[in-house]
């Protein structure tokens, strides 16, 4: 089977199929700007890279290039249309305030903060918007448990979180000529959205690894201005292992599927879509409190509805210190 009808034919049980076999292997012619975001987890509570009480701060950096015009699963070559969508560049920078209080609970809040620039033509001639703004926030409740399985003692944990994304980003930035900005390129959706996700993470002592999955959704609670997002769902399944001089490689398989958007100022037709990605990354302990880490991030495959950009690659890189 091609990569191509791989995409085009991904379904709940197909898209496990896959995320075992990895695991034991190791928006007519205006298109939409497509998904803008790095799909690489950074939990490192869910990982099991920091299980202890306290508190935990991360700064990451992401970048995105979207410059790949798809229609389905397949490459297309820019028309001659009225507007066509060129290159939308995202870079964020997010800070993550985590706080375990109990070996159960724990509370996070996430800020990002975004610089993104988009290109497209009309016309002919090309239009351009470039911002720097507060992205959306979230805060979520964790918790977890774990599970007795040798006599060794607790080598495989169980969780699940449950919060809330915050309309707390602009949706009207314009260009220099007064232009807002679709949708979808805003800095923020101006919806409030349930964010959840559950997971299980099992120890591997005689390999000095841990590996998890991690079941993610997001979903809009309201509509802003006649535009509601629509509801993702995700899979995240990964491992990690401990070398010596605190090197640890690890690598993921991350699975999304995004409905279209809906509401009178959507492009149902040129939005949501699905995509399977591998991202190989690694971490450095730089002391008992701080690690460095990045991941670069690789489609397997990607499937679009209409038309739409989408990246031909992404990475995050990140300090976490806890305290």
């Amino acid at each position: 089977m091609s990569t191509s009808n791989l995409c085009s034919t991904v379904r709940r049980p197909a898209f496990l199929m896959l995320s075992t076999l990895a695991f034991f292997a190791a928006s007519n012619a205006q298109a939409s700007c497509g998904s803008s975001f790095c799909l690489v987890n950074t939990d490192w509570s869910v990982q099991g890279a920091w299980l202890e009480r306290g508190t935990r701060l991360d700064l990451r950096f992401e970048q995105v290039n979207q410059n790949r015009l798809m229609s389905g699963a397949d490459k297309v070559t820019p028309s001659n249309a009225k507007e066509v969508e060129l290159e939308t560049i995202s870079r964020r920078w997010v800070f993550n305030l985590d706080h375990a209080f109990h070996d159960n609970w724990g509370v996070s809040l996430a800020l990002p903060f975004i610089d993104r620039s988009h290109v497209h033509t009309e016309s002919g001639e090309r239009v351009n918007w470039t911002y720097r703004q507060i992205g959306d926030a979230r805060a979520a409740l964790r918790y977890q448990s774990g599970i007795q399985e040798s006599a060794n003692g607790k080598n495989a944990v169980v969780g699940a979180t449950l919060g809330l994304k915050l309309a707390t980003a602009k949706t009207n930035i314009a260009n220099n000529t007064g232009t807002p900005a679709e949708r979808s390129l805003q800095a923020g959706s101006g919806t409030t959205d349930l964010i959840g996700s559950a997971y299980y993470r099992r120890v591997l002592p005689d390999l000095a690894s841990t590996w998890f999955v991690q079941l993610n959704t997001e979903i809009p609670l309201n509509e802003k201005d006649g535009y509601q997002p629509g509801a993702t769902v995700g899979v995240d399944l990964g491992l990690r292992t401990d070398w010596k001089y605190g090197i640890s490689p690890m690598l993921q398989l991350n699975f999304q599927h995004k409905k279209r958007d809906s509401g009178v100022k959507a492009e149902p037709d040129n939005s949501g879509g699905r995509s399977l990605s591998i991202s190989p990354g690694l971490s450095y302990r730089i002391n008992a409190r701080s690690h460095l880490y990045g991941f670069a991030q690789l489609p397997v495959c990607q499937y679009v509805n209409g038309m739409q950009l989408a990246p031909k690659w992404a990475f995050t890189v990140g300090l976490q210190s806890s305290f």
